[in-house]
């Protein structure tokens, strides 16, 4: 059974409702989404915000260079030069 909607998530509804109405729209695009959630008057907090900024400035590691049985370890063009 579903639970009853509360004040905050009716007026969420409506907020989306209304902007589909007004802009013709059957659906809506995150940013879209994201501009009626604000102008609600959420924000993240600042303790989210930076751990967003410091989380997307996390660098991929470097992918290991791959082993050759025949080079013992060393990288092909390492092996060529002691060949």
């Amino acid at each position: 059974m579903a639970r009853p909607v509360n004040q905050e998530e009716l007026d969420f509804l409506r907020a989306i409702e209304d902007f589909k109405k007004k802009e013709d729209k059957l659906f809506l695009s995150w940013t879209e989404v994201l501009s009626i959630i604000k102008d609600l008057g959420y924000s993240r907090s600042l303790k989210s915000r930076t751990s967003a900024t410091a989380s997307s400035k996390v660098r991929p590691k470097k992918a290991a260079t791959a082993k050759s049985g025949k080079s013992g370890g060393k990288t092909a063009s390492k092996a060529k030069k002691s060949a």
